[in-house]
């Protein structure tokens, strides 16, 4: 974004923003507010939720008025919408709206002087971006007022004695700091020279000062590497991993963990711990293909049903309770070892084939915003929260790998939970990280259904107290057999 001119300290500044919008107020509102169908006015129009989130134009909801004060508490950049609302608009329409800064905060304010809209082009916005760390013990101020529009049959603010939002005073309270990285596990193939991408977020925002790579990443080396910092962008950092030697043994599991630490008041939240991998290789043929029997993406709602043997009602009686997840393949590079080619578009051009891993599925959720309830882990806690955002462990992929017997059989084999750690937030803002492992075996019980046996182990000594063990059944089929009861120890539930 280019930044047109900076504010510091109080001062007043006119600028013309040309706003030609019209924007529809619901009749309900129109009723309680203003009288007359034909007027015509201009008003800052930034709707907040019962969360303090704005809702970005042209996001709208019926249940919500435009505030005349907004409290900020993180360093985004500020989008405030100015509505015209009008029976009719024939013509470009300029106004004037003055600035007022009270105390000592940077800031950039866009547009510096005019703005001009059309009837095709209804809606404008006005951008404030805060370009350095203030003073959190003090509450800087920012006062918009409208001023003049071009057209003088149009209205400054809404015509009513309760909220005419002709002003609009934008306090920056102390900011929260968040930051997550966008996975919490990659593989590499251990060649020399390798280099892999890792994005870390910021939904907060950042200051680009504030970041340095040598004080919000602790390490556990288990190879030789560099890291750097490549590119950034308003809500994100793009560091690369260079392979500084060849790890080139197979036989020999190979595992760099980087955390993130709280620093500078950054506070990790989401995957705050990812896990760099070369994994021990096997021979396995690609065509045996276990992964495809476990998704069906033809289906946006294909599942896979699990079993998971507990005690959740903590009456001492162990039982099998049933759950199910939504189940992926693992996308992989056409060059991957474990790569079987799922889609080739029916063309001969090889650059949009798509292919998946043989031999690892995961779990997601249909919904961004939302997880599904892989290997039941929902049901371990109480008090969890079910956001990708608090608890993107919910959401694992990949989660199980898949061994044929003697690299070819069709039918049967092991399988590996794969090792990895993920993060799981709680409603009232704990967020816990547990590494999560296990082993088991599947076959085909009946035509074309596989049944797996497993353990689950999951680690955390703050929510566990150590290592819990977990058994079950998971199935391609929501039509299966009884499993038959244990005699082992069942999972409790835990609060989170």
């Amino acid at each position: 974004m280019k930044i047109l001119y900076k504010m510091k300290a109080t001062k007043i500044l006119y600028s013309l923003l040309s706003i030609s919008l019209l924007f529809a107020c619901s009749s309900d509102e129109s009723d309680k507010l203003f009288n007359g169908e034909e007027i015509s006015f201009i008003r800052f129009f930034l709707l907040v939720d019962s969360n303090n989130n704005i809702l970005e134009y042209p996001r709208v909801n019926g249940s919500l008025s435009a505030v005349s004060e907004y409290n900020k508490d993180n360093i985004k950049t500020l989008k405030i919408p100015v509505a015209l609302s009008s029976a009719e608009i024939t013509e470009n329409t300029t106004a004037t709206f003055s600035t007022t800064i009270e105390g000592d905060i940077d800031l950039s304010i866009q547009p510096e002087q005019t703005l001009t809209f059309s009837p095709g082009k209804l809606v404008d916005t006005i951008y404030v971006t805060i370009n350095e760390r203030w003073d959190f013990s003090q509450i800087p101020q920012l006062r918009l007022g409208l001023t003049a529009v071009s057209n003088p049959d149009i209205l400054i603010g809404m015509p009513n004695s309760l909220e005419s939002n002709d002003e609009l005073i934008v306090n920056f309270n102390k900011p929260s700091f968040q930051y997550a990285f966008d996975t919490n596990r990659i593989e590499i193939k251990g060649d020399p020279s390798e280099d892999i991408e890792v994005k870390v977020n910021f939904p907060l925002g950042y200051f680009y000062d504030d970041i340095n790579e040598s004080e919000i990443f602790s390490f556990l080396n288990g190879f030789d590497y560099s890291i750097s910092r490549i590119d950034q962008d308003a809500d994100s950092m793009t560091f690369s991993i260079t392979l500084n030697e060849a790890i080139n043994n197979d036989d020999v599991y190979y595992q760099t963990v980087i955390s993130l630490q709280e620093y500078n008041g950054y506070v990790p939240t989401g995957n705050s711990v990812l896990q760099i991998v070369k994994p021990i290789q096997s021979e396995r043929d690609v065509n045996a293909n276990p992964a495809a029997n476990f998704y069906n993406l033809s289906d946006q709602y294909y599942r896979t049903y699990g079993e998971t043997w507990n005690d959740f009602n903590d009456d001492g009686i162990c039982q099998w309770s049933g759950y199910n997840a939504f189940t992926y393949p693992v996308i992989v590079d056409a060059g991957d070892a474990n790569a079987i080619l799922y889609d080739d578009k029916g063309t001969s051009d090889t650059s949009d084939d798509i292919y998946h891993d043989a031999f690892k599925i995961g779990f997601n959720s249909t919904i961004a915003t939302s997880t599904t309830n892989s290997f039941n882990l929902k049901r371990w806690f109480s008090n969890e929260s079910t956001s990708a955002a608090n608890s993107p462990g919910f959401n694992i992929s990949p989660a199980l790998e898949f061994f044929p017997e003697n690299g070819t059989n069709n039918t049967k084999g092991t399988v590996l939970v794969i090792p990895q750690y993920i993060t799981l937030g709680s409603n009232n803002g704990n967020s816990h990280i547990f590494a999560i492992s296990g082993e088991g075996t599947y076959e085909e019980i009946a035509s074309g259904l596989f049944e797996i046996k497993f353990q689950l182990h999951l680690t955390n000594d703050e929510v566990l107290g150590g290592t819990v063990t977990a058994e079950y059944r998971l199935y391609n089929s929501r039509t299966y057999p009884d499993p038959e009861d244990l005699t082992t120890n069942c999972l409790k539930e835990y609060t989170l």
